[in-house]
């Protein structure tokens, strides 16, 4: 059997880790390593050949009109054609996940696939939250539960490991991982944005006896969410559970708890005071503040007093900030979570911060981004 694979927008990343230089797609790891295990003949990346079956997965909703447009040249040159990924499902009713055999596939046919020289993937799936703007929870379920240990996914090459857990740190095994990292002297990449509400004296205990770092293991680096000014949450009322034993180690002024139906409660976090509280934390095992990188969401429910609130407020406690544009999850480009225009700040707000240019433009109504967006919108206005 010819299988064609084509990871049609995963994330470029230059950092030398690996022959392809990219962000590996971990489903076309898996795919490969099935196909290889049939003794299959696998063309990767696909560039046109005729194949029986081309597998393509995005990751992103913007790809959606190029995979649309391609169509009806790859139905030519494959006689069945499988589309999957996140940014392809179409959410809520139509989510794609692997096929069993599949998914269960040793996390070292991805580093062959990508000649990747770490190790990569996740110890435990789902996320409790269940944000409007996320899609995680509707893909991997509103609770948190474990799909691998650390041992199994180190790559021989090094002992360095990147988990893409989305939740980290509810999770029960959290503090298992972090042990096992330590004993094993893995450095490790914790990738994606961290609940800080969540964080203990014990989380914060943890992550300071092990080596962490950026994905290139070029800096020490800890990734937070900072994505609304209330973080609201329904949580099951259990000791046992991290999310609800973290709340006594929130001052009670900060949060309101609401109690609910079926042993939960709702709880409403007010995010401007907690963040400090929880860098003072950190900083009491010694984290400094510049170690700790926030990913900020914007053009989703806030306003753009609401951004400069939050990015000055990080500002002022020396963290780092990474301004992340809302991207609607059905592929709707320039809309907020209403599904409305979003503001014309959003974008020069995000080029303000992430382009560093606040440096030297300490208000941001004088970029020049943002009066250039202001102009076309008032021209707009006119027709």
């Amino acid at each position: 059997m010819r299988v064609g694979i084509l990871d049609i927008d995963t994330k470029k990343e230059k950092m030398g880790h690996g022959k392809f230089d990219r962000f590996p797609n971990l489903a076309c790891g898996k795919i490969y390593g099935y196909h290889k295990m049939q003794g299959d003949e696998i063309f990767y990346p696909y560039n046109g050949e005729r194949v029986d079956r081309l597998y393509v997965s995005t990751i992103f909703s913007w790809s959606r009109q190029a995979i649309k447009r391609m169509l009806p040249l790859w139905e030519q040159l494959a006689d069945e054609i499988i589309i999957g990924g996140s940014g392809w499902d179409e959410y809520p009713n139509n989510v794609h996940s692997l096929p069993k055999e599949i998914e269960s596939m040793d996390p070292r046919w991805t580093y062959d696939l990508y000649g990747i020289d770490y190790g990569i993937g996740y110890t435990v799936r789902g996320c409790h939250v269940g944000c409007g703007f996320c899609m995680v929870w509707r893909k991997e379920g509103l609770k948190e539960h474990r799909v691998s240990h650390i041992e199994r996914l180190i790559n021989p090459k090094s002992n360095h490991i990147v988990l893409l857990n989305n939740n980290s740190f509810a999770d029960i095994g959290f503090f298992e991982d972090v042990e096992e990292i330590r004993q094993r002297k893995l450095t490790v990449n914790w990738n994606q944005a961290n609940d800080i509400t969540i964080l203990t004296p014990r989380h914060a205990e943890a992550i300071s006896s092990v080596d962490f770092y950026n994905f290139a293991k070029t800096e020490r680096t800890l990734h937070f969410a900072f994505d609304q000014m209330f973080k609201h949450k329904v949580i099951e009322k259990d000791e046992n559970y991290p999310t609800y034993s973290s709340l006594k180690h929130i001052p009670a002024d900060m949060m309101r708890i609401e109690e609910l139906k079926d042993n939960k409660v709702k709880v409403s976090f007010d995010m401007m005071r907690v963040v400090p509280e929880k860098l003072r934390l950190l900083s009491e095992f010694g984290i400094r503040k510049r170690k700790v990188t926030f990913y900020m969401l914007i053009g989703y429910d806030t306003t753009l007093e609401e951004d400069l609130e939050r990015f000055w407020l990080l500002q002022q406690y020396d963290a780092n900030v990474y301004a992340m544009m809302f991207r609607d999850l059905n592929g709707k480009v320039g809309v907020d979570g209403r599904g409305n225009k979003q503001s014309p700040h959003v974008q020069p707000f995000r080029d303000w911060v992430n382009g560093k240019a606040f440096r030297n433009v300490r208000n941001f109504f004088d970029f020049d981004r943002y009066q250039s967006a202001l102009g076309k919108q008032r021209q707009l206005t006119l027709f």
